[in-house]
């Protein structure tokens, strides 16, 4: 475990290399934030796909529905969440 002279040392550092290369420091960050949430969206989206079967066969068509909706949905949020991203500076008209 890092010393609190270490972690502020640590931070300084951080706060340097992205004030100088910010694509790099995005490149070098924790990918276990990104990584995490891929990991649950596509969890869910398999869920979801199981259970909308399993509803399909008992005869259930409402709660299959409602299953390929929140596949959809989440798979939607992956999506986006790939897309780089547009800001309004950059759009031009």
């Amino acid at each position: 475990m890092l010393s609190d002279r270490e972690r502020e040392t640590l931070c300084e550092i951080e706060r340097n290399l992205s004030d100088d290369d910010p694509k790099l420091a995005k490149t070098l960050e924790w990918p276990s934030e990104r990584a995490h949430h891929r990991h649950v969206h596509a969890a869910l989206i398999v869920l979801a796909v199981v259970l909308g079967v399993v509803a399909l066969v008992l005869g259930h068509t409402t709660g299959a529905l409602g299953c390929a909706l929140v596949a959809g949905w989440t798979w939607g949020a992956l999506q986006r969440r790939n897309r780089p991203e547009v800001r309004r500076s950059q759009v031009t008209d």
